[in-house]
């Protein structure tokens, strides 16, 4: 696969050559948050498009933000992972989650944890972190952002 093509040295410009389209992060996000491995798990209350998701995983392959192996379960499917480099995007989804939470409206954040988000952000994005790199996000999501376990998106 051939590099983008840069539109110019701006490091703004440069991100969103990776991730300005509406679906990359959204696929990260499953991988990262949810331990989503297989093509037929990525963002399914989203409604991807089938060649749209499978060219997203080629370029966040190709970019090495993620990696892919051979599914040991299903011998003609495979399995993606976060690589250190999309790991690195963690803080990133973090805030972009954070800013979700407190700008939208319909939040399903408890009240409880935007206060908590708003006096002491540090804290909460080092939990979220540890929850996630203890593949446990689904618990610290229902306990500590108090989303109902039965909602989808995050």
């Amino acid at each position: 696969m051939k590099a983008a093509k840069r539109r110019s040295e701006c490091p703004i410009s440069y991100s969103l050559d990776f991730f300005g389209d509406k679906w990359s992060l959204l696929i990260l996000r499953d991988i990262i948050f949810y331990n989503r491995q297989r093509y037929s798990d990525f963002a399914p209350h989203e409604h991807i498009a089938s060649n749209i998701l499978a060219d997203r995983l080629e370029k966040l392959e190709a970019a090495g933000f993620i990696s892919k192996a051979p599914d040991p379960l299903h011998g003609k499917q495979f399995v993606y992972e976060a690589t250190e480099k999309g790991m690195s995007l963690l803080p990133i989804l973090t805030e972009l989650m954070l800013w979700g939470f407190e700008s939208d409206p319909q939040s399903l954040v408890s009240k409880e944890f935007l206060e908590r988000c708003k006096v002491d952000k540090q804290t909460v994005v080092e939990e979220m972190s540890r929850a996630i790199k203890n593949k446990d996000f689904s618990t610290y999501r229902t306990e500590q952002m108090g989303i109902s376990a039965d909602c989808v998106g995050v």
